[in-house]
């Protein structure tokens, strides 16, 4: 009998996927439990720290595993990534600089009523 060949490479079934996250998880449990029950059968000594610390960070590394679905490397390719070829950016060029605004000129008003001299700016009667 025939079998059949894939044509493509498909990601294992959601059931199978979480069977395998359930037994990651439970294999994680599993060492936890041990290591906490080591926390009360170890004297208290610097070698209890090593059953507490595992005992602490394996829940959080349990619960990452478990959230972990099926490896990256088995990726279903899709028609829709292919993507057209739009040519090279064009070269960059600095835009053209504006005229510089013309300078703004003082008006000078002559009072023919006022006689006191002004002092200019740089303190100079005049």
């Amino acid at each position: 009998m025939k079998t059949s060949q894939p044509i493509t490479s498909l990601p294992p079934s959601p059931t199978d996927d979480r069977h395998s996250r359930m037994r990651r998880y439970l294999l994680a449990t599993g060492i936890r439990i041990v290591c906490i029950t080591l926390c009360f059968v170890i004297p208290l000594s610097w070698w209890t720290l090593l059953p507490v610390l595992g005992a602490v960070v394996i829940p959080y590394v349990a619960v990452v595993l478990a959230n972990v679905g099926h490896e990256s490397g088995q990726e279903v390719e899709r028609p829709g990534g292919v993507e057209l070829y739009r040519g090279p950016d064009p070269a960059w060029q600095p835009e053209a600089e504006a005229p510089a605004p013309e300078p703004v000129r003082p008006v000078v008003v002559d009072d023919p009523d006022d006689d006191a001299p002004v002092a200019g700016a740089d303190g100079v009667l005049r």
